[in-house]
């Protein structure tokens, strides 16, 4: 069974209901999944999954503060991170969503993770058509290791 982490920040909620669509649909194949606010996420548990999905808003044309925050906290300490874990990530955006996704891109190279699948991005105002998304893309995280 593989292990998925998943990291979210979210300002109304938005990001939090994509979060717990990705969370159920890793569930659904069996996957063992832990939800927390990305400022608990701590970098043993980053190390201990499998797969790491972080889920963030886009504000100012960038990830959240606090999700940066969590990025730095895994830079800083990314030689105990292993090598070819599992990535994804999920963004809420109200604006043009190019930085952020360009940056959730390049993450997989940074730490020498491997990306499940590029970037989801939703529209704020179009959560609920994303939270499908986010599920598929839970299904994918948890189906990785299976098949790679």
């Amino acid at each position: 069974m593989s292990s998925v982490l998943i990291a979210y920040h979210s300002f109304t909620g938005k990001t939090k209901s994509l979060a717990e669509a990705a969370a159920e649909g890793a569930r659904s194949v069996g996957a063992a999944v832990e939800l927390s606010p990305v400022g608990e996420v701590s970098v043993e548990a980053v190390a201990a999954a499998d797969v790491l999905i972080i889920a963030t808003p886009q504000t100012f044309g960038t990830p959240a503060g606090a999700t940066k925050e969590l990025l730095e906290r895994l830079w800083i300490a990314k030689d105990e991170l292993p090598a070819g874990k599992g990535f994804a990530s999920i963004v809420c955006h109200a604006s043009e969503p190019a930085g952020t996704s360009g940056l959730f891109a390049q993450l997989p190279e940074y730490f020498g993770f491997t990306a499940v699948a590029g970037p989801l991005l939703v529209a704020a105002d179009e959560v609920e058509s994303g939270q499908a998304k986010a599920g598929e893309l839970g299904v994918a995280a948890a189906s990785w290791r299976k098949s790679a």
